[in-house]
């Protein structure tokens, strides 16, 4: 009889947070095949130009500790583009200090960049979805025989070809973990015990909301996304989905919503839509929030969902016409994005807007297209979120840059300065149009909007006019949220007072501030 070796699987992210979706996946997974499975979050701030993730000797060496006293046999890395350098660095140091178990990385950036997610020192990187791969290397298999796997073969890097069978039925798959006081962050340099507290200041929406993932992939396909799961999209049965957020009520009862991950979750199919809205009130009673494609958006679904508990869109405008056709390849126009918009806020729903700044393509007429779009939406319930260009290697956005010789233009790296305009000299986006698309627009009428548009940066007045409420906007926001979250008692009144101040705060003739 074969002897049965002892495995134990830590599974790591490098990133700003916990979150650690797609290692909770692949740990429940594993444990589920009788393999002890323990996550480790390492908590970073994102690196900028100049200012790269390090590690210190002291992280290191408990890390190594660590390793050493938990007889970790197995440890697997989910490897984006901009936890590749550190990544190397751990994988040289533990190396350094005698760690002999396997090290294996998985995730977007091996799909993008196979052969530079397998450094020296690291055994196993793997493509596409992870958890049959993962099941093999654990058993011990013949790395030729295991899809997706990049390997040595002496000295020669192998790329096996990915397979069908590494789409795995979802309804098949163990729920994610969850769990504290039992896997591990390393946080201020040092390494302790994922509590509660750590996961509600570093798990985004204080930790409160579920990242729950319903589906892969996504109907559309972005030239500057890293979605490597592609089409058809899979999704699990409403009976999966409404099973693991029963169990997780069980386990966590602390969890107070749902933040629904998927990015094509809203294209389901009417009935699976359905039986989701119908069931998940009755037997799980948690709001929740999705993400939207504009051209899925009717009345009839929107108020199928707010009756199940929908709190809060996010949506993604993105860009101009001209922009969101020509470079980003994404098949939207402003027009069906204004439709989408209204209907969400005729509904009454809160609605997060997804814009792209910083993008050396754009032009002073792209700027002011999307000022118009914006400046043609229902106040108030909207705000936006902007984020950097970022040409992520083995995109399409990527070689169209290289192609055009653009790479140097943008202020941005993903391996340095994901979606952080740091790079000196880089392009970013002209402060006027910056400030009132982002800050600004939201917090007008139409009326002010339609005249700080037609005036334009060149107008010094209107220039003045957009940094100051654009700086009286984020203090008021800053304290605000700061007071909602540590000091509720008092956050109505000072909201109170400050409307008042804002009411009393002289401002340019025929200017209104909407609250």
């Amino acid at each position: 009889m074969k002897a049965v070796i002892p495995r134990h699987l830590v599974l790591a992210t490098i990133d700003d947070g916990v979150r650690a979706v797609s290692i909770r996946a692949l740990g429940a997974y594993a444990e589920s095949r009788g393999v002890q499975t323990t996550l480790l979050m390492i908590i970073k701030s994102l690196a900028s130009f100049d200012h790269p993730i390090h590690f210190s000797s002291t992280e290191i060496a408990q890390v190594c500790d660590f390793l050493r006293r938990e007889q970790v046999t197995h440890l697997g890395f989910y490897l984006m583009t901009a936890s590749l350098k550190p990544y190397v660095l751990l994988v040289r140091a533990l190396r350094e200090k005698g760690f002999k178990g396997i090290i294996m990385a998985g995730g977007v950036h091996v799909s993008l960049c196979t052969e530079e997610s397998l450094p020296e020192g690291a055994d196993f990187a793997v493509q596409g979805p992870g958890e049959i791969p993962l099941g093999l290397i654990l058993e011990g298999a013949n790395p030729a025989h295991i899809p997706g796997l990049v390997w040595r073969d002496g000295e020669r890097i192998v790329v096996n070809a990915q397979s069908p069978i590494q789409k795995t039925d979802l309804d098949a798959l163990p729920y994610p973990i969850l769990r504290f006081n039992h896997d591990w962050v390393l946080l201020n340099g040092k390494l302790r015990k994922h509590t509660w507290a750590i996961h509600r200041r570093y798990a985004g929406w204080h930790g409160r909301y579920y990242d729950l993932v319903t589906s892969r992939g996504c109907v559309y396909r972005c030239a500057y996304c890293c979605n490597v799961n592609g089409a058809p999209v899979r999704r699990a049965s409403v009976d999966h989905v409404i099973g693991e957020l029963k169990h997780l009520r069980q386990s966590v009862p602390d969890i107070s919503g749902i933040n629904i991950q998927d990015d094509s979750f809203y294209a389901g199919s009417e009935a699976w839509v359905k039986e989701f809205c119908d069931r998940l009130p009755v037997e799980v009673g948690l709001p929740f929030i999705i993400r939207i494609i504009p051209k899925y958006v009717t009345p009839a679904r929107l108020e199928m969902f707010k009756a199940a508990g929908l709190e809060y869109v996010t949506m993604g405008l993105e860009s101009s016409n001209r922009i969101n056709r020509q470079v980003f390849n994404r098949p939207e126009t402003t027009t069906s994005f204004i439709q989408a918009a209204r209907t969400i806020l005729d509904a009454g729903l809160l609605l997060s807007i997804d814009l792209i700044i910083n993008n050396p393509y754009e032009t002073e007429n792209d700027l002011r297209e999307i000022a118009e779009t914006l400046n043609a939406l229902p106040r108030p319930n909207w705000w936006m979120v902007s984020l950097s260009l970022t040409p992520f290697p083995g995109t399409p956005l990527y070689a169209r840059c290289v192609k055009d010789k653009m790479l140097d233009r943008f202020a941005t790296d993903a391996y340095d300065a994901m979606l952080v305009p740091s790079r000196p000299g880089g392009y970013q986006t002209p402060r006027f149009w910056l400030l009132l698309n982002t800050v600004v627009l939201p917090r007008v009428n139409a009326e002010v909007g339609a005249r700080l548009i037609a005036l334009g940066p060149d107008n010094a007045s209107a220039m003045r006019y957009v940094e100051t409420l654009s700086t009286t906007i984020r203090r008021t926001a800053r304290m605000t949220s700061w007071l909602r979250d540590e000091t509720p008692f008092l956050y109505g009144l000072l909201f109170r007072g400050l409307r008042s101040l804002m009411k009393r705060k002289h401002l340019p003739s025929g200017v209104k501030v909407v609250h």
